[in-house]
């Protein structure tokens, strides 16, 4: 894989604010933790360093990982990120899957890792002291830890034990400025200091790039350096220290007094100690004036004098000053984390009410939204209803008034009726009666013309029968009546005609 796709595979570095607020850092400032996140930054250490490319890094203090990901796409072959504090596990996990074997992280605290074994199983290269190694050691090292653990690798060179068994390794530190300046101050400087001479006695020091301290998170006072430690190829000194707890000790003693005489700061290493300085060391010098192979020449010459003080190299070996400030950090750091852990678990209680308070007020909320949308809807209905109300009044006083209208219509139709049937009624009457006086008139005519008719009749009849006996009387009375019925008949069968 090209570092180009290596880059763009790893996951999406983290805010600044995202960081101090997931990993808490401002818990532990008094620690002297400080990241680098700044890839632009971490580029330039990783270019300044001389290039990572095919070669085997331990990286010490890891953190969020803002340096791990700058050393993967510089091309590193292996990369060994070594991080104590398991707030940053996720962030350092999720990079080393997706670094496709290339990362591997170690969760434990520096000083009690093996390197040498770590290297082993990674598979690194072990080179000729002479050549340059493949194996390098990086880190932004806590600023008050940072010394103890230069100085435990400076005295694996020696022997060439732990890092220094594949090599001339070198390691890229940074420490805070005054720090680095003292690591690399030339004799007779005001920096040069115990740590000047124990450092480059064996290796060569050397400031490679200087970082302000608003590059930090979260950002300290000072700021810091990169410190590039090469170890030499030859020591310096006419001959090999034959015993480094005793030039530790040596450097130690004479820098407690750094502006005194050297005749007398060299009293406090035992009676006659004035002998160590033979007739090549000048007497009058103070030790900041003193060269580093003159501290050579001390420190072997002390190893035979008879007067010497017996000093206890587990002091030494396993840095006495540094465990007890170790354990006392890690004391502190126990201390600490109990804090953490209560005063998360105060603010999971706290944030759980909070979301229970909120949850209740929430809910509250839409029961009283829920009311006011019910009473709304009430009152929509409830002025819906009376709308309605009001157009049912409307249309009915509408009817009233259409109904009064009709009736009124009605009555006014009823009455003309009534008068037309009234004088339709009389109308009739008028034509009936006209009528019956008019059949009244036709029978009296009839009747007279029957009458005229019969009496015609009866005089024909007279005529003929002029001698009619009177016994006949009877029998004209009797036809009189006959008379008078032949006259009915001919009235109705003159009306059915």
């Amino acid at each position: 894989m090209t570092i180009k796709n290596i880059a763009t595979s790893l996951p999406p570095m983290p805010k600044i604010q995202e960081i101090i607020r997931i990993f808490g850092l401002s818990a532990k400032q008094q620690l002297s933790q400080n990241f680098l996140i700044d890839k632009n930054i971490t580029d330039k250490i990783c270019k300044r360093s001389g290039g990572f490319n095919d070669c085997t890094v331990i990286e010490v203090g890891a953190g969020p990982g803002g340096l791990t990901r700058s050393l993967l796409t510089s091309g590193a072959k292996k990369v060994i990120a070594v991080e104590m504090d398991p707030r940053f596990y996720p962030a350092l996990k999720m990079l080393e899957e997706s670094s496709e074997g290339r990362m591997q992280l170690i969760m434990a605290n520096m000083m009690d890792v093996d390197e040498a074994k770590i290297l082993r199983e990674a598979g690194a290269e072990i080179s000729d002291w002479k050549d340059k190694s493949k194996v390098k050691i990086i880190g932004n090292l806590p600023f008050n830890v940072g010394t103890h653990l230069m100085l435990k690798w400076i005295r694996q060179i020696a022997p060439r034990q732990g890092l220094y068994e594949f090599g001339r390794v070198p390691m890229y530190l940074m420490f805070q400025k005054e720090l680095s300046n003292r690591i690399c101050a030339q004799v007779g400087t005001e920096e040069y200091s115990r740590l000047s001479v124990m450092v480059q006695q064996i290796t060569q020091p050397s400031i490679v790039y200087e970082i302000p301290g608003s590059a930090f998170v979260p950002p300290p006072k000072v700021d810091a350096s990169v410190v590039a430690i090469e170890p030499r190829i030859k020591p310096l000194g006419d001959e090999p220290i034959k015993d480094h707890h005793y030039f530790e000790f040596i450097c130690r003693e004479l820098f407690s007094q750094r502006r005194k005489k050297l005749s007398n700061t060299i009293k406090t290493l035992g009676k006659d100690a004035e002998k160590l300085l033979g007739d090549d060391i000048d007497p009058t010098i103070r030790p900041q004036n003193l060269k580093i192979e003159q501290f050579v020449k001390i420190a072997n010459r002390y190893i035979e004098f008879p007067n010497k003080i017996a000093i206890d190299h587990l002091e030494f070996e396993n840095d006495g000053k540094a465990k007890r400030k170790e354990d006392k950090l890690k004391e502190r750091m126990e201390k600490i984390n109990t804090k953490i852990e209560k005063t998360m678990r105060r603010q999971e209680f706290t944030t759980q009410k909070a979301n229970q308070r909120k949850e209740q007020k929430e809910k509250e909320k839409q029961e009283k939204l829920l009311a006011i949308q019910q009473k709304e809807k009430e009152e929509k209905l409830l002025d819906d209803e009376n709308h309605l109300y009001n157009k049912y009044d409307l249309e009915d006083e509408i009817d009233n008034e259409m109904f009064e209208e009709d009736r009124n219509l009605l009555d006014t139709y009823q009455n003309q009726l009534k008068e037309a049937l009234d004088k339709k009624y009389k109308i009739d009457q008028l034509k009936q009666k006209k009528l019956e006086n008019k059949d009244i008139i036709d029978q009296d005519k009839l009747k007279n013309q029957y009458h005229q008719d019969l009496n015609l009749n009866k005089s024909y009849n007279n005529i003929d029968d002029i001698d009619i006996d009177e016994e006949k009387d009877d029998e004209d009375d009797e036809d009189d009546s006959n008379e008078h019925i032949d006259y009915d008949q001919f009235l109705n069968e003159h009306f059915k005609k």
